[in-house]
This record gives C-alpha cells, structure tokens and sequence, in this order.
C-alpha cells in the first residue's frame, strides 16, 4: 500500500476517535480535538509511521495501536 493511503487509513482512524487530522504532501497533521495547539505531523515510509523528527511510532500493521500512542502523546497535559 503507498504511504499516503497509510497515512489516510491512519487519519480515518483518528477521525472517527473525533481527533481531527490531514493529510499533507507526505505527511499527516494531528491535532488534539480539545487544544489544536497540540498537534504533530506523522510520515510513512510504507513499513512504519514516523514522527516528521524521525523516531519510530509503530508499524503499518498495527495503525491502531499507532492511533493509541499518537493520542497519549497529544493528550492536554494533566490528563
């Protein structure tokens, strides 16, 4: 599957979780739903997603579990 399908799956999945994102060129931008302040731009090289800084996220095959780590690290601080 091309990366930029990836990064569509993986925003589909952010988006019915109601955190808002888009993809960009290569990337996607997430943002915290509550604080678009918040937010981070993911990259896919067809294996794993990426944060746009280089350090791994996960693998494609596990785009949830992607989804999961992506909330935890945008959540509002205190939560």
């Amino acid at each position: 599957m091309h990366a930029t399908a990836l990064l569509e799956q993986l925003g589909s999945l952010l988006g019915e979780r109601g955190w808002p994102s888009e993809v960009r060129k290569a990337y996607l931008r997430v943002s915290n739903p509550n604080d678009p302040g918040i937010n981070a731009d993911v990259e896919c090289d067809g294996e794993t997603f990426r944060w746009a800084r280089g350090q791994i996220i996960g693998p494609v095959g596990e785009a949830a579990g992607v989804a999961d780590r992506i909330q935890h690290v945008l959540r509002e601080p205190g939560r």
